[in-house]
């Protein structure tokens, strides 16, 4: 069995001391190696380590190699469920189940989701003596504070960096099409042949649909961000089908691309869902928008609606320029857009695909591409048929 440390006095100094490095230095890379040296030491524990799952990701080994450590998707399944909390427990997945014999596991429960995972390894069967626990829980509880700590100021750069990228695309993407607006605007005064009239509104109204689209993204992508949007749902059996229908049969294609066809593939075994319908075609409308500008004149685009498994998918299929392997990582982040000289003359933000995946998450899915360089592409939204998204369903964290 393991013994552990009973000296009170001794441990409330070394508390203090870590409390006090906190308050000093609230830096994981400085408080993470000291917490988890001093959980070990507490414990009497032969090993430990610490891992973030996220931003910022960190993994810390005290008394373990790497090569022992079981994969990510392991610990993150290993503490799935479990309450904040200390968990022992004689079941170690592999390897470290031929290295160790017990583990004691405390989750990380960082912002409104599971950031990662403390363990401290044993090579005896664990067993955890009353005084310690709450000594040992503290150190944990520290351990936690700064990690949240430093995930709010990950955030917080995020938020100011998104914001400065606001800034340049509202001051660079408006500007054209607000000074065509007034270019053409002031030239209709002056001009009395009634097509030359009707020529320079369709500008007009070209640049007012261009004005209009981007400050829709914007606006979107704010109160949609999965991490600091403040978008509330509001979920109704919704009917798939009548929105793929009504995107396709209303969408407009601009005049330079008169020959772009547009069509749909439903199955016809799609359940009315309990999802927000508003959202989703804003996620439809933005990839029809998506495929539209990179599809060349005279391409084709289908929209497509099917069941697979367990799963709806909602795909966009387009004959366009595609997309080259190195590129598929980083298409849905937040102001991406691939550079190449086809698409030098194609407006955008770089939210369009962002605000897709902010979609597909907000509906416990995902967003998804296939592509091949010079032969197209398929983007789509899958929405499990589970949970909220079933009609009675039960609501999900």
């Amino acid at each position: 069995m393991a013994q552990f440390d009973k000296s009170v006095q001794s441990n409330h100094a070394v508390l203090q001391n870590v409390l006090r490095l906190i308050a000093r230095t609230p830096s994981l890379e400085i408080v993470a190696p000291k917490i988890l040296k001093e959980a070990i030491r507490l414990a009497q524990a032969q090993g430990g380590f610490y891992l973030v799952f996220d931003d910022p990701y960190k993994l810390y080994l005290e008394g373990v190699q790497a090569e022992q450590m079981p994969s990510e998707d392991l610990l993150e399944d290993a503490i799935q469920g479990m309450s904040y909390d200390i968990h022992v427990s004689n079941d170690l997945p592999a390897p470290l189940k031929d290295y160790f014999n017990g583990w004691l596991l405390t989750p990380i429960v960082g912002w409104k989701s599971l950031a990662g995972v403390i363990g401290l390894l044993y090579n005896v069967d664990v067993t955890l003596a009353d005084e310690t626990t709450p000594m040992l829980m503290s150190l944990l509880d520290g351990l936690t504070i700064v990690t949240t700590s430093e995930q709010a100021e990950v955030r917080h750069r995020k938020l100011t960096a998104n914001q400065n990228e606001f800034v340049r695309i509202v001051s660079h993407d408006l500007r054209s099409p607000l000074t065509s607006i007034k270019g053409f605007a002031s030239m209709l005064e002056d001009i009395e042949v009634d097509e030359k009239k009707l020529h320079f509104a369709e500008k007009i109204l070209n640049g007012v649909t261009q004005m209009t689209s981007l400050v829709d993204n914007i606006q979107d992508a704010g109160r949609y961000d999965p991490e600091t949007g403040f978008y509330e749902m509001e979920r109704t059996p919704t009917d798939l089908i009548s929105i793929v229908q009504e995107i396709v049969r209303t969408h407009l294609v601009p005049a330079e691309k008169g020959e772009l066809t547009l069509t749909m593939d439903v199955a016809d075994n799609i359940p009315i869902v309990n999802v927000d319908a508003n959202m989703i075609e804003r996620g439809i409308t933005n990839l029809v928008d998506n495929a539209i500008k990179y599809t060349p004149n005279g391409g084709n685009i289908a929209v497509g609606l099917k069941k697979v498994d367990n799963d709806l998918l909602i795909t966009i299929t387009d004959t366009g320029y595609g997309i080259s392997e190195d590129n598929l990582r980083d298409l849905f982040k937040r102001h991406t857009r691939i550079r190449r000289k086809e698409h030098n003359r194609v407006k955008g933000s770089g939210l369009g695909l962002f605000i897709v995946r902010s979609v597909a998450l907000h509906h416990h899915g995902d967003a998804f591409v296939q592509s091949e360089l010079n032969k197209g592409s398929t983007f789509g939204i899958r929405i499990p048929l589970a949970g909220e998204n079933l009609l009675g369903g039960a609501r999900t964290q």
